[in-house]
């Protein structure tokens, strides 16, 4: 029998995974087990039948103990179930991430909040991400950006005012852009000294912003529109951030600013 038969076994009854999760707690007799699951004495009888004959179970005068395998696949069943679960949930916002989202620690999305624009309220995420760029305070600040949005630039005003420390890492078409709707905005960010400009040479599809305890990751449509904004203040979730922003650093390039011509 092969692992694709053990997983639809599994997979197959509700019960005999309320079986296993009840001897994670602590062993049971078979009676026993009839009343804690609020199961038939032929369901549970059946159910332990099948999960002796795998090795996920075993019975020691007259209990029923997981063992040690029993355990593990309980464990890596219930990671599977949790990340079909997060796909279902998040999967627009995942299938925009792109090849990114192969990374990204599903078991971390469990506390984050997802705001999604709709048709009903076209700017959520961006208005979002502004909010949390205008009231989140930090020592440190990076980010990545694949649109231009005169919103965020209004909003990194607090920021900007401070003494953080400021990276921010765009792509050659944002910095088209910018330099030409945006020429007084770029300058003046070019005239700080806790701020630097790195050049991405690809287009990117994502936005991130990592501050010290929190991060926001943004997606956007074909058209620069930011359709869905990752809100998370899970330690795993900021270092994977940090981890995807110093990867896509080390393929940038600094963006000094223009010397003027005379």
């Amino acid at each position: 029998m092969g692992p694709r038969e053990h997983v639809a076994f599994l997979a197959g009854s509700a019960n005999r995974v309320r079986i296993l999760e009840t001897l994670r707690e602590q062993p049971h007799r078979q009676c026993e087990l009839t009343e804690a699951c609020d199961l038939s004495r032929s369901t549970v009888h059946r159910a332990l039948d099948g999960l002796t004959d795998r090795g996920w179970v075993e019975q020691i005068d007259g209990e029923y103990r997981l063992t040690v395998g029993g355990d593990l696949v309980l464990g890596h069943y219930a990671a599977l179930e949790s990340a079909i679960d997060r796909v279902d949930e998040w999967g627009p916002f995942l299938n925009r991430l792109g090849d990114l989202a192969t990374t990204l620690p599903l078991a971390a999305l469990s506390e984050a909040t997802l705001v999604t624009s709709t048709p009903e309220n076209p700017h959520a995420a961006a208005a979002h991400f502004a909010d949390g760029l205008a009231t989140t305070t930090t020592e440190k600040f990076y980010a990545i950006s694949g649109v231009v949005s005169p919103r965020f630039n209004e909003a990194a005003q607090e920021l900007i005012a401070t003494d953080t420390e400021m990276e921010m890492l765009i792509d050659e078409s944002v910095f088209e852009t910018s330099s030409t709707d945006y020429e007084e905005a770029l300058d003046d960010a070019y005239s700080l000294d806790n701020f630097t400009l790195y050049l991405y040479p690809d287009d990117l599809a994502f936005g991130l912003a990592v501050f010290d305890e929190r991060v926001l990751i943004s997606t956007h449509d074909e058209r620069g529109v930011l359709r869905e904004c990752l809100d998370s203040t899970d330690e795993t979730l900021r270092t994977w951030a940090c981890g995807v922003y110093d990867d896509h650093r080390s393929a940038a390039t600094r963006a000094d600013a223009p010397v003027p011509q005379e």
